[in-house]
């Protein structure tokens, strides 16, 4: 069975992160340690419980990652899918001891977007990886289909922060998009300052207001490169462009787009200047 298969490979993944928690503190006992996880958060396309139920039940595919190595044991919902489809899934004698001892101290993550699930009538979806995917009428999207949501990072560095008082550590967020170069050279990407911006926004209301403990903020990405989800170059997020198209062309040559020097002062006054 596949996805037996798939949860005895994860087991071995958990097991894994756990030793490697408990070699990094043997070494040092002050180091910290995080884990990674892609956020997607799932909104219920109406306030029909079935569509409720379904958009929880389908962020336990991305909590399991995050229960475990923070928790340091497997959440009920797990063991109940186990048992009720018959997943034999082999421990060594031990194993369980680890995952206690070997959580990790911060929760790294990665945010791009927000998805609208619904129980019946949805698609899935390549990019979040979620069945039952539906467009959200609320927010915009970028020219990739990915939802605008500056709101929903908010909302992403709440419902972790309560479900796991850890501290959290953005480790991606950005805006892929066309980047056009003018007559001059320049590339005026304000729709990324936008995006951006934002975002920032809704991350300072959650630290402010909200009281999450915030380690840092790390964008995607500095420089152009080839975005591994559709494999093109076309698809931007950078700060430096990269003179490297789709079809191969380009001598790699490098610009500042305008969307650099605002980035460079926003890190220089921690964020006060937007």
């Amino acid at each position: 069975n596949p996805e037996e298969t798939m949860y005895q490979v994860l087991h071995h993944q958990f097991v894994a992160s756990a030793l490697a928690v408990k070699a990094a503190r043997r070494i040092n006992p002050e180091m910290k340690v995080g884990c990674m996880l892609a956020m997607v958060p799932l909104y219920p396309y109406s306030c029909n419980p079935d569509d409720v139920m379904f958009a929880q039940e389908s962020m336990r595919e991305r909590y399991v990652f995050t229960d475990v190595q923070l928790r340091g044991y497997y959440p009920s919902y797990v063991l109940n899918e186990w048992e009720r489809r018959g997943f034999n899934i082999k421990m060594e004698d031990g194993d369980l001891d680890v995952l206690r001892e070997g959580t990790c101290d911060y929760l790294g993550f990665s945010y791009y977007m927000t998805n609208a699930v619904k129980a019946e009538g949805g698609t899935g979806d390549a990019i979040s990886g979620f069945e039952g995917s539906v467009p959200n009428p609320y927010v915009k999207a970028s020219d990739w289909g990915w939802q605008i949501d500056p709101v929903g990072l908010r909302y992403a560095l709440c419902e972790l922060y309560e479900r796991y008082q850890r501290p959290l550590f953005i480790v991606e967020n950005g805006f892929g998009a066309y980047d056009k170069v003018e007559e001059d050279g320049s590339i005026n990407d304000d729709y990324r300052i936008d995006y951006l911006r934002a975002h920032i926004e809704e991350m300072k209301k959650a630290v402010t207001y909200d009281g999450v403990d915030l380690m840092g903020y790390t964008p995607w990405g500095c420089i152009d490169c080839v975005s591994f989800t559709t494999g093109q170059y076309s698809k931007r997020y950078g700060f430096i462009y990269v003179n490297k198209h789709d079809d191969g062309t380009g001598d790699m040559s490098r610009s500042r787009k305008k969307s650099f020097n605002w980035y460079k002062e926003v890190i220089a006054s921690n964020g006060e200047k937007l």
